[in-house]
């Protein structure tokens, strides 16, 4: 297994450096596009010695693997279109953290004569000179993974795909809030403030929803009125005596708890934590594995690169970014004319004044029997 994924490894970086020698024209058809795929695949840099693995959790940590799924995900994308009338123009790049290497592709002008859409994802700290490219040449340039807003002000050509943390607490309004107005609101947090805290102070304040900020949950928790919990930190150790706290609670009252998504990894917690009635978790991406398409994806995936598609990997995000872009260019970026399936993202565009375009569908899952189902679709 570890010799496939190597020879997988020698395989991207081959058809990495075949697509990045192809010349264009500068014309773009109407049913043309190029997109350049800008990916940290460290290739300049030290290989770790693939022995000493011993999980698929431990390859995505390597720098060089980090992105892979992504780019395996895009051509599972691009191979749909083989066969179609439109033609997709494909270039890929290493970029990691060098501003020198970053400017030197940019300043290419046969690679970049005909580019339409810069894809990431690669790391933040060259984005903004990726994005002031973009903004220059009129690029559409896509913000896979960064919860940075800076990015999307000012700059029409960005789409930011990660929703905002102020999309949360819209989402529990929208959807706990219409059932019952009668909530006992609990933010349940440690002596850190962030950005997510900050969110939900800010929308309660603005839309007069009363709530009560916490660190210590159980004397806090109504009996006469359904609780509705928002944890809002997330390490270990916390995390592992919280639950336990609340879980030996005699008499626990009625409670909904929404904790973050990172709870879900800590393999510590006790079974009875994933059995309570109302568990949810907010995440930017979700696949529904019992879909049939999903099925099908997976079968692909795994016949193409002996290796499964997974979210940790970023194999349905690398699918789902390419597919809906290219979609949305040969649409005119008219976002409603976009019918396609996507597997992990949800896509409701914001349009930021005098910027560029921001996700605001957050995932709402709620686990229940041990299973993930996602809320308000």
């Amino acid at each position: 297994m570890k010799n496939k994924l190597f020879l997988i490894l020698i395989l991207l970086f081959s058809t990495l450096f075949i697509f990045a020698q192809e010349n264009y024209e500068d014309t773009v058809l109407k049913n043309e596009v190029t997109i350049l795929y800008l990916l940290p695949f460290h290739t300049n840099e030290h290989f770790e010695n693939l022995s000493t693995i011993k999980n698929s959790a431990e390859i995505h940590q390597i720098q060089q693997f980090e992105m892979m799924g992504f780019w395996l995900g895009a051509k599972m994308a691009l191979q749909e279109y083989e066969n179609s009338n439109y033609k997709i123009n494909v270039i890929v790049r290493d970029a990691v953290t060098d501003t020198n290497r970053l400017h030197y592709i940019l300043k290419d002008s046969v690679l970049m004569s005909s580019v339409n859409i810069i894809i990431g994802p690669f790391y933040g700290s060259l984005f903004p000179t990726a994005a002031e490219y973009a903004k220059n040449h009129c690029i559409t340039i896509v913000n896979p993974f960064s919860t940075r807003f800076d990015f999307v002000e000012n700059n029409p050509n960005v789409y930011k795909l990660t929703p905002p943390f102020l999309s949360r607490p819209e989402t529990v309004d929208n959807h706990f809030f219409l059932q019952s107005e009668n909530y006992n609101i609990i933010l349940w947090g440690d002596s850190l403030t962030s950005p997510e805290l900050l969110a939900y102070r800010y929308y309660f304040t603005e839309n007069v929803i009363p709530y009560k900020e916490v660190h210590t949950l159980t004397v806090s928790l109504s009996r006469t009125r359904p609780n509705l919990v928002v944890a809002l930190f997330d390490k270990p150790e916390r995390v592992i005596h919280a639950v336990h706290t609340l879980m030996n609670t005699e008499e626990q009252p009625e409670f909904t708890l929404i904790v973050p998504e990172k709870w879900l990894n800590i393999y510590e917690l006790p079974e009875d934590f994933y059995k309570l009635q109302q568990l949810y978790f907010f995440t930017h991406y979700f696949v529904d594995e019992k879909s049939e398409q999903v099925k099908q994806f997976q079968n692909d995936y795994t016949f193409y690169y002996e290796a499964p598609a997974e979210l940790a990997s970023f194999s349905y995000q690398g699918y789902d970014i390419t597919k809906y872009f290219i979609e949305l260019f040969f649409e005119d970026f008219i976002h409603e004319n976009v019918l396609i399936h996507t597997f992990s993202y949800q896509f409701n565009w914001n349009k930021i004044e005098n910027g560029g375009f921001e996700n605001i569908k957050t995932r709402l899952i709620q686990v229940k029997d041990l299973e993930l189902i996602e809320v308000m679709r």
